[in-house]
Formats: structure tokens, C-alpha cells, sequence
């Protein structure tokens, strides 16, 4: 039995404390019935013992409700056929004055074993697993106990009695049933219920009832008037076989264990010891009383004992061989996990530092080069986006692959965490070699990943290089480094290789000083909001503003957000300063015009733009007035697309920004729910006037209204205004209203 089932238990006070109840009242009624007249009464009282084992037995199961109850129903019915043969017993000796032996009792007697053994077979069936261990246990047991049984008993019980074969057989078959019951016993102590006070009482009851067929067939009480003294020890098992069913240890809920090979306790070397000395033991026994030695008995059960002992240590010794095995690979094992990434084998962070430093210290002796790429994957949020996480696994192990296949031989590919790789080229001759090998990295990464759920991937990669220029270099540096690297890499478009050079540390300098700049001036609430006008094009009035925050730099001049968005890209650092500008600057501007204001798609993928809009329209900014401008390079991402939906389900515009320039093909401007579009303006350099006015017609076309960018001179203004774009972002589009003549 492995556990419980879902049955409701009985009352907990019953269902706790019955078996001890059952002890203690039991064995006030066994010594009362001693009290009691010979003959019938005190038979009646015997033969209701049996039956209270085989009903406390039931009760026990009912109760406790174990997953496997046959077990325990065959030994309740075991219990009810000895006492049945008790019935029969009494009635033949106290009714019919018959007191002889062997008797019909006997029979019945012995017919209720073979169903008790089947029953505890079934216990080790249901909690131990079969195994040589086990079963060289219980024959151990078998053989020295028989052996005992045969010496001590048997032969001088065949000798004296004056009763036919068939009566002898009978007289030691209690005895020898009893060791069998214990067999079986024996193979669930390993377990875990042979650790409970159930398997205890039961081993009790099966001890008890071995001493008293013993007993009764040392002394030769084997009629039921002889047998009468040893009625009270019957009983306690009895009693004690009820209590094991009723304690509510009897249904653990724990498994099975295997018992292959299990390794001694103290207990068991102690029984080993006590079989291999149970020949010379009987020995000395037999010649200290003077009583014949019959010597072959003893040495063939003496030879047998000992084979099966020799044959359990070899199984145990086996078995602690494995064991050793198995924690050595386990040590292999966890020595790997500790150094290696679980998702794709690779070697983790710390791994790679080790390697590194080893690698460093082998060039400063040899005069070497050794070269350091840093991969960032391009686009793996985006698959973990809209593909789920276990699409996410998966691109990283294949190009985790990818990367091993594409790279050198010698050189170790290591995951950091995430979606950052990197890759130690030991040796490398130059930064051009060292470039050569990203450039391979980068082609074998982008190519179409077809995951196991029959869709496709793709993804990127921006590295960045660095060798080990100073001697003095350490890992960590060359890390950096790598990382400064690649951060200009992912600035300057993605899918790039950038070298390491010294003027990328007074940017990453910068970066970090943008970064504490921004949190210092959200702590101490130091951020600004700088406007640039927005002109109606068709009336020269203002149609309202673009809001631009500003924080203050450690040496207090002020950062604007276009300024700082290449060294934030990437981070939550702009998407905190956007956040405060929808929520707390928006709201603050007076007037009724449109206010523009620039977000990053990346809040929109995460919602929390959808959270900031909602909070400043239920402070009171009116929804008609917030126009948000999202930049056209994030607008492919589902979440963006979902975030963009909400938004317009809530009244608020939403512009594209850089219309017009680089991949913005039409396909893709069809599907976006836009408002307004404001142009790029590198749409001059790219073809002039022309272009700029086939793209605002181009917009027209999707029912996009067109926003003309900031010019920076007066004639950049007058193209885009001639052009026909509605709005106009700048002074100078005010200026060149006020001087057009007025129909």
C-alpha cells in the first residue's frame, strides 16, 4: 500500500487512539477470562478474541481507508478461520468430550496460514519491489529458524511423542507456518512502514504467536485441554494483529522502494551475525546438556545458512559499488550543472570567466592574441512575445548550436544569461580575423529557425569584438569591453560587428551618467517639460504642442529626451521618463490644443503606457488632446499592435513617426491604426520635394493625416508645406505662415 485514498476517515478521536483502546480493554478482558469456569465459558471468551481480530482488522481498513485493502482483508480472514477452528475445537473437547490429536481443529488451523501468508506476500507486493536482497533476506531468516525449529524442536518432539507421522507433521507445522508468516515480515523492514508503530504491532503479533505454537509444541500441550495455559499469549496476538490494522499508521502515504542490493543496518548485521553462529550455537548447546548430536542436520543447514549470508554480502557489496558509482557520476553531474547553462548545455558565466582568465594567462606567457565576442541576440524578445517562452528555449538552443558549428575549432561559445552569448577565440591573429568569425556567427544565426510546433523564427545578432590589446588585461575588462562593444553595435542599426575602441568607454561613461541623472531627477522630481509649437499649415494658427521632457545633467545643463534616447535604447530608463510626461506632465499643460508626445514601443509591449494614458484621463486630460508618437522601427510587434488598439479605444490619437524612410513599406503601414504619420526628414536628402510629396500622398491614401518634422531652415519648411502636410513642427513653420499672403 502506497497511501490514502480520497474516503472520508472516521472521527479523529476514534481513529487515533482505537488501537490502544483496543490494547488496553483487550487485556483486562484476556486476564478476566481466566477467571472464568473451565470448559465452555472460557472457550467462548477465546473464540470471541479471534473474532475481534478479524473485525478490529476490517474496522482498521475501513477506517484508514488504504489504496490496497486486500492485503488486509486476507489476514482478517485468516484471523476469522483460526477462530473458527477455535469454535470447532472447543465444541469437539468441551462438548462432545473428545481431546485428541491431531484433531479437525488442526486442519482448520493450518488452512487459515497459506491465507495469511498470501496476505503479507501482497503487502510486499504493493510496498517493496521485488529484489534479490529481499528475498535472500527472508530465506536467511527461513533457513536459520528452520534450522533452530529442527534442532531444538523437531527432532526431540519426533523423538518423544507417541503420535503418528501425520501427528508429528501437524505438531511442527505451526511452528514452521509461523517462520514463514516471519519471511515475509522480514521484507518490509527496509521500507518506509516497516519504520511505523503498525508494522511493529503486527511484528508483535506474529512474534507472539510464534512463541506460543513453540510453547506448545516444546511442552507437548497440542490437545486443546493441554493448551489451555498458553490461551492468554494466543490472545495477545490476536490482539496485537487488530491494533496494527486499527493504527492509523497502517495506510502511509509514501511509495514503494526498491530493496535491490540495500545496504545493512545495525539490526541487520546483527540477525547475519546470528544465523552464521546459529550452528556452532546449537553445537556447544547439544554437548553442554549431554543430549545426541545429530551432526548432518546441523552442518547441511549450518552450509546453506552460510551460502545465503555470503550471498546477501556480495549482493550488498554490489550494491555499495553502484552506489559509489552513482554518486561519483552525481558529483560529475552537478560539477557540470555548476559550470554549464541547463538550457543549452553551453558553459555558463562562470565558466567563461575561468576560461578566459586561463586563456589571458597562457598569452602573457606565449605573446598570443586572444579575442572576445559579445552577442546580443537581435529580435528574442519578440519571439518570446508572440511565440511563448518554450519558442524562446528553443531559438536559444539552436543558436547555441549554430554558434558552436560556425566557430573555429578550440574556441568555447558560453551563454551569460539571457539572450547574451559570448565567444573566446584562442588564438586569433588580428581584430579582422576576430571580425571574420562574428560576421560567420551573424549569417548562421539569421537564418530561419523551424520549431518543433511546425512555425518559424528568426532572429539576429549585434556583436561586439575586443582582443587582448594590454598584457595586463583581466576577464572582467575583457568582458566590458566586449559589451561596450556591442551596446554601439545595437545603437548603430543591429545585425552589426562593432571593435572595440578606447572612445566607446566615455560613451558607456555617458550612458551610465544618463541613467543616474534620469533616476535622480524622477526621485527628487527635478524633470522639466520643453515644447515646440505646432502650426496648423492651412491657418497659421497654433494647433497645439510636442512636449519633450528634460532632466538635469551633473553639471546642470539640461538633457533632452532625444538626446538621451541612443544611450537609453534598450532600457526602462526612457520608459520611466515617458511615464512621468503622460501621467504628471501632460495633465499639467493648460490650454486646449493637441499635445504630442513621444513613447517607446517597449512600453507599449509591456501595458504600462495603457496604465499611464488611463490614469491621466481620470485625472482630467481630455482624450482628444493626447497624441502619442510611437516610432516606426517598434510598430511590428503584436503587443505594440494590441497596445495601439486600447489606446484608440480610449480617444486618443496616435502619430507614426520617420514616415517614409528606410524599410517602411506600404504592406505595413496598412495593417497599423494610426491617426497621423509625421514624415522623416531625410526625405530631402533622399530625392527632394518630389518624394516629399508622393509620400504625403502615399499617406493620404491610408487616411493618414501628415505631420511635417522640425526644419531647420526656412526653405526645408516651404517643401514640406507645399507638399501638403497639415501640421507643421517648429517656429519656423509659424514664420512662414505669417509672411504667405492671405486669400
Amino acid at each position: 500500500m502506497t497511501g490514502r485514498s480520497a474516503a472520508p476517515h472516521a472521527a479523529p478521536g476514534w481513529s487515533t487512539r482505537g488501537w490502544w483502546l483496543l490494547l488496553a480493554v483487550g487485556t483486562v478482558l484476556a486476564l478476566a477470562s481466566r477467571l472464568l469456569p473451565d470448559g465452555m465459558p472460557r472457550s467462548l471468551a477465546f473464540q470471541l478474541f479471534g473474532v475481534l481480530s478479524a473485525v478490529g482488522i476490517v474496522v482498521g481498513v475501513r477506517m484508514h481507508r488504504p489504496v490496497h485493502p486486500l492485503p488486509w482483508y486476507l489476514m482478517a480472514l485468516g484471523q476469522l478461520v483460526w477462530a473458527v477452528a477455535d469454535t470447532v475445537g472447543a465444541i469437539e473437547s468441551d462438548l462432545l468430550g473428545h481431546d485428541t490429536f491431531p484433531a479437525p481443529a488442526d486442519a482448520i488451523y493450518l488452512a487459515g496460514y497459506p491465507i495469511v501468508a498470501f496476505g503479507l506476500a501482497l503487502l510486499n507486493g504493493r510496498r517493496l519491489r521485488r529484489g534479490l536482497a529481499g528475498v535472500l533476506d527472508s530465506a536467511i531468516l527461513v533457513a536459520a529458524l528452520g534450522l533452530l525449529t529442527w534442532v531444538a524442536l523437531a527432532q526431540p518432539t519426533l523423538a518423544a511423542l507417541d503420535v503418528s507421522t501425520a501427528g508429528a507433521v501437524i505438531s511442527l507445522a505451526y511452528p514452521v507456518g509461523d517462520v514463514v508468516l516471519a519471511a515475509f515480515l522480514v521484507r518490509l523492514v527496509p521500507t518506509p512502514w516497516g519504520r511505523t508503530p503498525s508494522f511493529w504491532l503486527l511484528a508483535a503479533a506474529l512474534g507472539t504467536l510464534l512463541i506460543a505454537d513453540v510453547l506448545a509444541s516444546a511442552f507437548e500441550q497440542l490437545t486443546w485441554d493441554s493448551s489451555d495455559s498458553l490461551e492468554v499469549v494466543w490472545m495477545a496476538s490476536y490482539l496485537l494483529w487488530a491494533a496494527s490494522a486499527l493504527h492509523p499508521s497502517m495506510a502511509p502515504p509514501t511509495e514503494s522502494v526498491p530493496d535491490a542490493g540495500r545496504s545493512f543496518s545495525r539490526g541487520g548485521l546483527a540477525a547475519l551475525a546470528v544465523a552464521l553462529l546459529m550452528p556452532g550455537a546449537l553445537l556447544a548447546v547439544k554437548a553442554l546438556t549431554g543430549q545426541p548430536i545429530q551432526v548432518w542436520p546441523i552442518v547441511l543447514g549450518g552450509a546453506l545458512t552460510s551460502g545465503l549470508v555470503m550471498a546477501r554480502i556480495g549482493v550488498a557489496v554490489r550494491a555499495m559499488e553502484q552506489t559509489q558509482a552513482e554518486r561519483e557520476r552525481a558529483l560529475v553531474a552537478l560539477a557540470h550543472q555548476a559550470t554549464h547553462d541547463p538550457l543549452t548545455g553551453l558553459p555558463n558565466r562562470a565558466q567563461a570567466i575561468e576560461v578566459m582568465r586561463a586563456a589571458l594567462s597562457r598569452a602573457r606567457r606565449s605573446g598570443e592574441i586572444v579575442g572576445l565576442l559579445f552577442i546580443d541576440l537581435d529580435g528574442f524578445k519578440q519571439v518570446n512575445d508572440i511565440l511563448g517562452h518554450a519558442a524562446g528555449d528553443e531559438v536559444l538552443v539552436v543558436a547555441g548550436t549554430r554558434m558552436q558549428q560556425a566557430v573555429r575549432g578550440g574556441d568555447v561559445v558560453a551563454r551569460l544569461g539571457g539572450d547574451e552569448f559570448v565567444v573566446l577565440l584562442e588564438p586569433v591573429d588580428d581584430e579582422v580575423s576576430a571580425v571574420r568569425v562574428a560576421k560567420r556567427l551573424i549569417a548562421a544565426i539569421a537564418e530561419p529557425i523551424r520549431l518543433s510546433t511546425g512555425r518559424e523564427a528568426r532572429i539576429g545578432a549585434s556583436i561586439g569584438v575586443t582582443i587582448n590589446s594590454d598584457a595586463t588585461l583581466d576577464p572582467d575588462r575583457l568582458m566590458q569591453e566586449a559589451d561596450h562593444a556591442v551596446f554601439r553595435a545595437k545603437a548603430g542599426g543591429r545585425g552589426r560587428v562593432e571593435v572595440y575602441a578606447p572612445s566607446l568607454r566615455a560613451e558607456v561613461e555617458r550612458r551610465a551618467a544618463v541613467g543616474s541623472a534620469i533616476a535622480g531627477a524622477l526621485r527628487h522630481g527635478t524633470a522639466t517639460v520643453e515644447t515646440s509649437p505646432i502650426i496648423d499649415l492651412a491657418t497659421g494658427r497654433p494647433a497645439g504642442e510636442q512636449l519633450e521632457v528634460a532632466v538635469p545633467g551633473p553639471d546642470g545643463e539640461l538633457w533632452l529626451r532625444h538626446d538621451m534616447l541612443p544611450l537609453t535604447r534598450g532600457t526602462d530608463k526612457l520608459c520611466d521618463l515617458d511615464s512621468w510626461m503622460v501621467h504628471t506632465g501632460a495633465p499639467a499643460r493648460p490650454g486646449d490644443g493637441v499635445l504630442l508626445v513621444p513613447v517607446t514601443g517597449r512600453q507599449l509591449a509591456q501595458g504600462t503606457l495603457v496604465t499611464d494614458v488611463s490614469s491621466a484621463l481620470a485625472a482630467g486630460l481630455a482624450a482628444e488632446r493626447l497624441m502619442l508618437l510611437v516610432p516606426a522601427d517598434e510598430i511590428g510587434n503584436v503587443r505594440v499592435s494590441d497596445g495601439l488598439a486600447q489606446l484608440r479605444r480610449l480617444g486618443v490619437r496616435i502619430c507614426a513617426d520617420s514616415f517614409g524612410a528606410d524599410d517602411s513599406g506600404t504592406d505595413r503601414w496598412a495593417r497599423v491604426p494610426f491617426d497621423y504619420v509625421r514624415l522623416d526628414r531625410r526625405l530631402l536628402t533622399m530625392a527632394g520635394g518630389t518624394l516629399v510629396r508622393l509620400t504625403v500622398e502615399t499617406a493620404n491614401a491610408f487616411g493618414y493625416r501628415v505631420i511635417a518634422p522640425e526644419a531647420s531652415t526656412r526653405s526645408e519648411a516651404e517643401v514640406f508645406a507645399a507638399a501638403g502636410c497639415e501640421l507643421g513642427l517648429g517656429s519656423l513653420y509659424a514664420e512662414l505662415a505669417a509672411t504667405r499672403p492671405r486669400p
